[in-house]
């Protein structure tokens, strides 16, 4: 099973902040990204869209909605 480690980009794209661990369910809904991890807890991160999703590296990145 695919578990991803979440980060939301900043201004600079070197500058990125850990969400989440663990996740292996993300969907969009009503201007948020929900983070489901495998007990069924949620993170939800505000206006932010998905910008990549990495298999090889195991990383989803998120990017802050303007």
């Amino acid at each position: 099973m695919c578990e991803f480690t979440v980060y939301l980009l900043g201004d600079n794209p070197k500058d990125r902040q850990m969400m989440a661990k663990d996740i292996l369910v993300a969907r969009r809904k009503e201007g948020k990204v929900l983070l489901m991890d495998a007990f069924g807890s949620i993170t939800p991160v505000e206006n932010a869209t998905i910008e990549e999703v990495n298999t090889l590296s195991q990383e989803m990145i998120l990017k802050k909605m303007i």
